[in-house]
């Protein structure tokens, strides 16, 4: 699987390259928004990575031109740490995930397991809000993009009685959202508050965890963070046996 990482910072570059050729990619670098393009047009890779500010074209330019000629490729947008602007920027431009500067290591894990799971997909699924009658307490689960067309489906969400005062809120790994659906969603929770009820969330992806916690989600919620063990395993493992060139247990 290629991989596309355009950034204007050399020792990210390397770090990059480095992390992600031990992880069995094949990384191709650029360090402008310019020859990354250029260099998307003739590779197609199918996971780009792209800082968000850099001279020239920046990282939302590089986002907008990317889905103009292909609405498959994984674009993940690298962000200096607390940018919630940009990074909602980039949401709305149809990021498929985002990670923090300084980057850690579980936050690429994490991005790359996403990412590597909606490339196999044969389309991206559309949006959905699912009630699972049998669980208890109420399971919401939430799958495709969230964005403000999905205000019909929160309004058709039944009214929960005394007899199930929680909720908790599923996400499943091809949940995404953008600036309507961050505020269709604070909203939707606001008002579940307001009638008494405790409120928890599961099943994001690190990112997205983080990226809640910026939102101020975590002052309305309790979210618990759901990372991938098997993919986070798997990259681990390929990870092990580039440095040992033993084959892992």
């Amino acid at each position: 699987m290629k991989i596309l990482v355009i950034d204007d910072e050399k020792p990210t570059l390397s770090m990059f390259k480095l992390f992600l050729t031990a992880y069995g990619y094949e990384v191709i670098t650029a360090e402008n928004g310019e020859e990354g393009l250029a260099l998307f047009k003739e590779i197609l890779p199918e996971i780009v990575f792209t800082d968000i500010r850099m001279p020239g074209i920046d990282g939302l330019e590089v986002l907008r031109q990317i889905r103009k000629l292909n609405q498959t490729s994984q674009v993940i947008i690298i962000t200096g740490h607390g940018d919630m602007e940009r990074a909602v920027e980039a949401l709305d431009l149809d990021a498929s995930d985002f990670i923090n500067k300084p980057v850690e290591r579980q936050a690429l894990n994490s991005a790359l397991a996403r990412a590597e799971k909606r490339v196999k997909m044969p389309q991206a699924p559309g949006f959905k809000l699912r009630i699972d009658p049998e669980a208890f307490p109420c399971e919401i689960h939430v799958q495709g993009k969230l964005s403000l067309c999905a205000r019909k489906a929160f309004a058709g969400l039944p009214e929960f009685n005394e007899k199930d005062p929680r909720v908790i809120f599923c996400f499943d790994e091809t949940f995404s959202i953008d600036r309507g659906g961050i505020t269709l969603l604070m909203e939707s929770v606001q008002q579940m508050k307001e009638k008494g009820l405790g409120i928890s969330m599961k099943g994001l992806s690190y990112n997205y965890y983080r990226f809640f916690q910026m939102a101020g989600m975590e002052k309305l919620v309790a979210i618990e963070p759901e990372l991938s063990r098997e993919s986070i395993g798997e990259l681990t493992d390929k990870l092990t046996d580039k440095l040992s060139g033993e084959p892992a247990p």
